[in-house]
Order: C-alpha cells, then sequence, then structure tokens
C-alpha cells in the first residue's frame, strides 16, 4: 500500500517521526497503534485532540458534527469554522475550515482520527482528506488510524514526504519497538475486481505472461496445496516431466516479480514446500481482502450483538468492490466467486433485515433491491421488498415488483411465482 514505512520503531524514533512529517498513518491493524496512542496522551495532551469515530459515523458532516460535541462536552473550545461549514456540507470547505479550527486551538495542534473506517470510501471521503491535507498549517499533524484506506490521497502524501506510516507489521510475535535485523516486504492482494498485487507500495505491472498471473492468484487464495492439484488444474495434458518443467519455471516468474519491487538482493518466494504442501512462505507479509471480506462474514454469522454484526457486514461490503478476479476465466475462479457472492449475499440480507428490525425502511429496502440485483431468483427477498413499499405507502411500486418477478420467472423458468407469493400479493391488496 505504501511507499515508505517504519517498522518496529523506537520511542526515540517515533518522536523523530512525529517531529519531521505532517500525516502520520498507521498501517492498518498494526498492533502498536494503541501504544504510541498512549505515548501521545501523556506527552503532547496539551495541543493533543483525540477522536474515535462511531458506528454513526457514516459521512463526513456526520464524523464532524460527532467531533465537535464531544470535544465540546469536555469543555475544549474547538470548532468555529467548522460548526459554520456544517451548515451547507461541501466537503472541501469543512477540510478548509477543520485546518484553520487547528490551528487556531494551537499552532502545533495535532488530531488523532482513530477507526476512520468507520466511514463510507466514497468520493466525498477522498475530496474532503485531499483538501485537508492541502490546507493544514506546516506545524499541524494529523494521525490516521484506519483498517482499511483507499489509496488517494494518502499514497501521494506519502510519496511527497509530508507522510509516512508507522508500524508494518513482521511476524505475529514480536514485541513493540523491537528491531529486527531484517524487513519483511508487505504484499498487498486485491481479488475483487480485475485482480492487483503491491508489495512495498509499488503495483506489479507486468507478469510476463498470464499463467504466472494466474499461478500467482491461486496461491494466494488456496493455503494449502497438493502439486497434483496445481498440475490437475493448470497442465492436466502434460505428463508429469512437462508439467513440472513448466510449473517451476512459472513459480520462478512469481518470485522474479515480487524481488523486483523490494529494494534488496533477495529473492522472494511466494510458497515454501513442505510435507508434501505448498504453504505460504514466511518471508512476506500478505494483506489480502477476499480473506478479510470472508473474514467479516464469518464473524458477523457467529456473533450474538445486532450492532456488531452490522458493522462486521458493512465491512464486508466496503470490501467488496466487484465480483472475484474478473479477468481470469479459469473453473476454480468460477467456483471462488459464486462462493463469495453467496457471502455478500448473506451480508446484503443481514443489513437489510437489520434495519428492517429497526424500522429504517427505506435502508432496508436498498439492501434487499442490492441482493435481488445479486440473484433474481430469491423469491423470498423480493415478497420482502413488495412488504417494504406497501409499509412505505408505494403500493403500485409492490405491485409492479411482483409484476416484474412474475414476467422473470415466467421467461427464465416458465414457472409462476410461489403461492406464499401470490399470497402475499393478496394480503397486500395489491
Amino acid at each position: 500500500m505504501w511507499r515508505k514505512e517504519i517498522t518496529n520503531i523506537s520511542i526515540t524514533d517515533f518522536e523523530k517521526t512525529i517531529d519531521s512529517h505532517h500525516i502520520i498513518i498507521f498501517y492498518p491493524q498494526t498492533p502498536y497503534a494503541n501504544l504510541f496512542l498512549s505515548y501521545l496522551l501523556k506527552n503532547v495532551s496539551e495541543q493533543f485532540l483525540y477522536y474515535r469515530l462511531k458506528p454513526s459515523d457514516r459521512t463526513i458532516p456526520q464524523m464532524l458534527s460527532n467531533l465537535l460535541e464531544e470535544l465540546n462536552n469536555s469543555e475544549i473550545k474547538f470548532g468555529t469554522a467548522t460548526k459554520k461549514a456544517l451548515k451547507n456540507n461541501d466537503p472541501t470547505k469543512l477540510a478548509s475550515a477543520l485546518a484553520q479550527d487547528l490551528f487556531s486551538f494551537h499552532d502545533e495542534a495535532i488530531l488523532y482520527l482513530d477507526e476512520l473506517d468507520r466511514l463510507d470510501l466514497s468520493d466525498e471521503y477522498r475530496s474532503f482528506f485531499t483538501k485537508l491535507l492541502e490546507n493544514l498549517n506546516h506545524k499541524n499533524k494529523l494521525i490516521i488510524n484506519s483498517r482499511e484506506l483507499t489509496t488517494e490521497p494518502w499514497q501521494k502524501a506519502i510519496i511527497d514526504d509530508i507522510a509516512i506510516t508507522l508500524g508494518t507489521e513482521r511476524r505475529q510475535s514480536n514485541l513493540m519497538f523491537s528491531i529486527e535485523d531484517a524487513d519483511k516486504p508487505q504484499l498487498e492482494i486485491y481479488g475483487f475486481g480485475r485482480g492487483r498485487a503491491i508489495i512495498n507500495g509499488l503495483e506489479v505491472e507486468s507478469w510476463d505472461g498470464a499463467l504466472p498471473r494466474q499461478l500467482f492468484f491461486y496461491f494466494i487464495d488456496k493455503d494449502l496445496i497438493t502439486r497434483n492439484e496445481i498440475f490437475e488444474l493448470f497442465w492436466s495434458s502434460l505428463n508429469v516431466k512437462e508439467a513440472t518443467n513448466v510449473f517451476h519455471v512459472t513459480k520462478r516468474k512469481i518470485a522474479e516479480r515480487l524481488s523486483m519491487n523490494v529494494l534488496d538482493a533477495d529473492n522472494y518466494e511466494l510458497t515454501n514446500y513442505l510435507e508434501g504442501f505448498y504453504r505460504p512462505a514466511d518471508k512476506i507479509v500478505r494483506h489480502y481482502d477476499v480473506a478479510e471480506f470472508e473474514e467479516a462474514v464469518d464473524e458477523a454469522s457467529m456473533t450474538f450483538d445486532d450492532e456488531e454484526q452490522a458493522k462486521l457486514y458493512r465491512h464486508a461490503l466496503n470490501l467488496y468492490q466487484a465480483p472475484f478476479l474478473t479477468s481470469i476465466d479459469m473453473p476454480w475462479v468460477d467456483e471462488r466467486r459464486e462462493k463469495l457472492q453467496r457471502q455478500l449475499i448473506e451480508a446484503l440480507i443481514g443489513l437489510a433485515r437489520y434495519h428492517k428490525s429497526a424500522n429504517h425502511n427505506e435502508e432496508a429496502l436498498g439492501y434487499f433491491m442490492r441482493t435481488i440485483h445479486e440473484n433474481p431468483l430469491r423469491e423470498d427477498i423480493h415478497r420482502e421488498v413488495m412488504s417494504l413499499y406497501v409499509a412505505m405507502g408505494y403500493p403500485d411500486e409492490a405491485l409492479r415488483q411482483y409484476q416484474d418477478l412474475a414476467a422473470m420467472l415466467q421467461d427464465t423458468l416458465g414457472v409462476a411465482p410461489a403461492p406464499e407469493t401470490q399470497t402475499l400479493r393478496d394480503e397486500l391488496g395489491i
């Protein structure tokens, strides 16, 4: 994600970093953020402003309104310009106002925004932070902690050396503030959409052919793979000797592509072979959006806390930007794409029912309609939409929904809507 990073730094180095950079970004999901926060609260409290985003902070205006309310409740006089700018909610004007308020509060003010991933990663988000970075006084600082970030405007700020990332992960058992002899490259893999790989902030632009790219994503998506599985999928028409030769050449090309983006002479293999399986190598730290998506959906399905479940489902939806690996046409990709789409539908329905139970009918309707877009044959969801339309006072829309369903079922399956759907139509009086 980032071109520059500092790893396992000492307190002294951290102090120097704070002094020498305008923007400090904690690498997503680093365990160091709380330790640094504790240090800041103890040592720069006079000019330090801290705000942890709330579940309701989905937009920039919502975040700023809650930020001002929290600071004012703590008897901190802050936000005159921002409060005025909130009347029209223009993201660029809000950014300029916030920069002005920071300087008015203290000419060396530090604003720490925690859990920034609660915000929708929208154009409004990018416009606001782009303008904020442009307008910050040179002595004011912005600290960001977030589980995920858009590339812009953060990457440009890092390239321009006004921002820096802290706390990239190297291994699970690290002690904080220890210094390792060797850094591990950070490999980010984005499987939703066409598929992208970024190592140490640089995207892999060329794979020297389609085959290394296809094998790379297969390795990324599978934790344990046998050689026979690989050969059967990629080179079923070749004998074992021929397949072995092609496999090792392809595997070497992957390592070369990854190693080119690391500023040392080492060779970075993506996998290790152990006890009959190819496993992820430990020389590279991976961040995989598909794995994070599945983890969020799985955690949501196991929690009994409605708010936490909704939060996890929203996080999953933010990660799912497009269907899985749209640029690769292979059977294993088709299978994974279908599974991930089913999990997407689970998240959409979960959020729809969460909002329906809270009588947020418009939000519930939106999520149910997105579910139908993903799977038009879900008659139960069509029934949910019909009921919501009537509850909202739109019986004509409910009837149109039923008619569209009936036409689609007839055209695709040659059947009429299920008896329960017809019964609901009659009960709704449409």
